[in-house]
């Protein structure tokens, strides 16, 4: 096992030999990597151990957990998913689909990571079933988590627990705070005022039941906008981009953003519809695109937005298709929908986004909200999840951050424009290369 510095509360947990042993704590408080420490001196202490680590997510247990582990041990994970000691000892790795396959299995040992990702006790129930390998003096099932309110973590090691075989250590980021970044610290200072809710439950720890959505946008950022005067400096290029109607109260969204200089953009258009066939929505943005004289269409891709893309793409007209669920290229964003609002989020706070006087649209910006998946990937409420809590569908607002998203693929386009008789556009293209321009991944 490596010589490692532990605090505490960490210490509580690496060496408890309780049977049912939890460590809930903030982010940052080092919890994988003592469930894995744990794993590791079991199997060193007690030869011919076979334990199990189980994440929910394939993608996580394969993109983190194992990685983590190899990371921290210098060891291989086989294509098997297990590593083997040379005592005879096992560590499996198993996502949650395949744990109930493993009924004949005798463990000495099991970890569940980010355990509050299970939303019942199922998983945790049947692994306990399997704690019956006869090679150590006790058995032992650990779970590590984040506090999720009052789930079934919190009722069997928090609120009443059902014997004293149930130990639970509790911290919060803080108590980790000799050992992070300082200015990893002063970054969730500043999240108590951004996001009170995720503050509440992913650092300081909390049980308490609060939406753990925290809101996009503030009221002054999104009323101040309007209210911008953009420096024009003439040789504009015109992005559009298209939200289609997917049910029948929703709207059809034509959406405009005009260049001001080499970062900032003003929203020059917009227009709502209901009720247009997919025909009808084809020839208005034919129409639009050369009236306006559009540089680039943006289209959603999704529902009834795909039959839109494939008519325009027969027509040989060029679009770029939209699709927010698709998973994002950006460390902290969950899928490409998020790492649009966020874009957009951070023009708007910087000034560099001057959007139109539209009462809809400023409230559909405020309703947004937005949440943390595993790994603190960021993620928009959906659509589905609005319509639940009776607020309509952000159509206005998704195609704003639809443009604005793709906007920087203009400066990818030619100078000239002869199909509208410009020419010898003076862009600035290579400004947008400066660093005050860079955009903040925080």
């Amino acid at each position: 096992m490596p010589e490692v510095n532990i605090l505490p509360f960490q210490d509580s947990f690496l060496f408890s030999k309780k049977r049912f042993c939890a460590l809930i704590a903030g982010i940052g408080t080092g919890k994988t990597y003592m469930l894995l420490l744990k794993a590791w001196k079991f199997c060193e202490d007690y030869p011919d151990s076979l334990a199990l680590i189980v994440r929910k997510e394939y993608t996580d247990l394969r993109d983190s957990t194992m990685k983590d582990f190899e990371k921290y041990f210098g060891v291989q994970v086989d294509s098997n998913k297990e590593y083997r000691f040379p005592n005879g000892s096992t560590i499996m790795f198993r996502h949650g689909s395949e744990v109930n396959v493993l009924k004949n299995v005798n463990l000495s040992w099991a970890g569940i990571e980010q355990a509050e990702e299970f939303s019942t006790s199922e998983t945790f129930d049947f692994i306990r079933d399997r704690l019956r390998r006869d090679n150590s003096p006790y058995r032992q099932l650990c779970v590590i988590a984040n506090a999720c309110g009052h789930n079934y973590l919190w009722r069997l090691f928090i609120n009443n627990p059902p014997s004293d075989e149930y130990h639970c250590v509790t911290a919060t980021t803080f108590d980790n705070e000799k050992n992070l970044p300082k200015d990893f610290i002063l970054d969730l200072r500043r999240m108590e005022t951004e996001s009170p809710n995720h503050y509440m439950q992913y650092v300081l720890n909390s049980f308490n039941e609060v939406d753990s959505d925290d809101f996009l946008l503030t009221h002054d950022v999104v009323y101040n906008s309007p209210k911008l005067s953009l420096f024009n400096p003439g040789g504009q290029r015109r992005i559009m981009a298209v939200d289609i109607a997917r049910f029948g109260g929703d709207e059809i969204v034509y959406s405009v953003l005009e260049s001001r200089g080499a970062v900032a953009w003003e929203q020059i258009y917009q227009e709502a519809l209901r009720g247009k066939s997919l025909m009808e929505t084809c020839g208005k943005i034919i129409d639009m695109r050369k009236s306006l004289e559009i540089d680039l269409i943006v289209t959603d891709d999704t529902g009834m937005g795909g039959g839109v893309t494939d008519r325009l793409d027969e027509l040989k007209i060029d679009v770029i298709p939209f699709n927010g669920g698709e998973e994002s290229g950006h460390p902290k964003c969950f899928n490409r929908r998020a790492e649009a609002y966020f874009k957009l989020k951070e023009y708007l706070e910087r000034g560099w986004i001057k959007i139109q006087n539209d009462h809809d649209l400023h409230e559909q910006l405020l309703s947004l909200k937005f949440k943390y998946k595993s790994e603190g990937k960021r993620i928009i409420t959906s659509k589905d999840e609005m319509r639940k809590e009776g607020l309509r569908s952000p159509d206005r607002a998704d195609a704003l951050c639809m443009a604005l998203y793709y906007s920087d693929k203009l400066w990818d386009l030619p100078n000239d424009r002869p199909e509208y008789g410009i020419t010898n556009m003076n862009l600035l293209a290579n400004d947008k290369m400066h660093p005050e321009y860079a955009i903040n991944d925080d």
